[in-house]
């Protein structure tokens, strides 16, 4: 059987737009003409860390060993920040250290981080780490010449103040989806028959297990538990954001 192509993924929030998402493609297609290809997102909203970093990490928990990932949210470029080389579960993430690979950090199995020293032989731009570094150096691993991209070992990257909730009493909204879905840090084995939100009710199996325009809560595809309306914006109706604590009926 001939070789496998080599997987490269982007994550930004460049948008559409512009150039900037076909540039970093071709930067990575210089060095490994072969490779496919794969839009994540670039439609995470500018600035917005946490919202890449979820982004990302559900790529990375969607892709097969041997994938390497090239995430761009990074308000940061131009300044001291480091950028990261990561080996997560049999897979390689290349990001800005400013926080992007926080959830793949907490939620995968085997990670090991490193900072990637790996330049252009000519002056790059300021302002476009991701296609003058990032996308060239994803593009030499996927070539197979990770050997000339050199880093080093990087025991404390840059993460963001998110966690993981242990109980109940640290539910948090994470996210809210493209839909108004307000998704929460709580796992779904804290969840039980018992589970229950005031004013939503015990946690279902599926969106239509409530009328429409009535709220639900239930454990979203992410593993964790999520608020949603049926057919409408959880977030806007609940007046729920990104932070905001989530109780339950005790």
């Amino acid at each position: 059987m001939p070789p496998t192509r080599p997987i490269v993924t982007f994550t930004t929030d460049f948008g559409l737009a512009d150039a900037y998402v076909a540039e970093m493609k071709g930067a990575v297609l210089r060095m490994c003409p072969e490779a496919t290809l794969v839009d994540v997102s670039h439609v995470i909203i500018p600035q917005d860390v946490l919202a890449g970093a979820i982004a990302l990490e559900r790529a990375v928990h969607a892709f097969p060993a041997g994938t390497i990932h090239v995430a761009v949210v990074d308000p940061g470029v131009g300044t001291d920040r480091k950028l990261l080389v990561a080996r997560v579960d049999g897979q390689i993430v290349l990001a800005p250290d400013n926080g992007l690979i926080t959830w793949t950090h907490l939620r995968s199995k085997q990670i090991s981080t490193h900072e990637l020293l790996w330049r252009p032989s000519v002056e790059s731009a300021h302002t476009f780490h991701g296609r003058d570094i990032l996308a060239p150096a994803a593009g030499l691993i996927a070539a197979g010449k990770g050997d000339d991209v050199p880093t080093r070992r990087l025991d404390r990257p840059v993460l963001l103040e998110v966690s993981i909730a242990k109980s109940l009493d640290e539910a948090v909204v994470l996210h809210i989806d493209r839909f108004g879905n307000v998704i929460t840090n709580v796992p779904a084995d804290l969840v039980t028959s018992t589970t229950e939100i005031p004013d939503i009710g015990p946690v279902r199996r599926t969106y239509s297990d409530v009328a429409i325009g009535d709220p639900v809560a239930l454990i979203g595809s992410s593993g964790l538990l999520e608020i949603a309306i049926r057919n409408q914006n959880a977030a806007v109706q609940l007046d729920l954001m990104v932070g905001n604590k989530i109780r339950f009926r005790k």
